[in-house]
């Protein structure tokens, strides 16, 4: 048995959905907030719902030059595959959360700072996710125990 990890994601709309929920909260405020005689705040309503909108449609449904096709791990190093064809080797950042159910990392390139790429990974059996189960328990447990420091 390999401990390899190649770990491909497929579209899921409880992925997006958790992805957009941050932008979601941001939008139900500025709306509330608008409402309460702050009017103002409607013009902030369009940008959140662009960033909801944008990040359901990178983590939920794959679309996009940036959006996380797929990560595999080779000789304890993470690598992403991108919307774009590109290949990256990645890191997780520290404000990455690990659950049973759900992962949600902040991988950076390790060549560059420039950008991040948030992904979503959801297994389960009630909701269906856009990870198989046993891969990503080898992701889980290689992100929480078998990375060298």
């Amino acid at each position: 048995m390999s401990n390899q990890i190649d770990l491909t994601l497929t579209r899921c709309t409880a992925a997006g959905c958790l992805a957009a929920a941050p932008w979601l909260v941001a939008s139900a405020f500025v709306l509330i907030t608008g409402a309460s005689e702050k009017h103002w705040m409607f013009a902030l309503a369009p940008l959140t719902f662009a960033g909801a909108i944008f990040q359901y449609r990178l983590n939920g449904l794959l679309a996009g030059q940036s959006a996380v096709l797929g990560l595999c791990q080779d000789q304890n190093t993470l690598y992403a595959r991108l919307g774009s064809g590109q290949t990256l080797a990645v890191t997780a950042c520290p404000s990455s959360r690990i659950s049973s159910k759900v992962v949600l990392l902040k991988l950076r390139p390790i060549a560059t700072r420039s950008a991040s790429y948030p992904v979503v990974l959801l297994s389960g059996t009630r909701i269906a996710g856009n990870v198989p189960e046993d891969q990503f328990r080898r992701l889980r447990m290689w992100l929480r125990l078998g990375r060298t420091q």
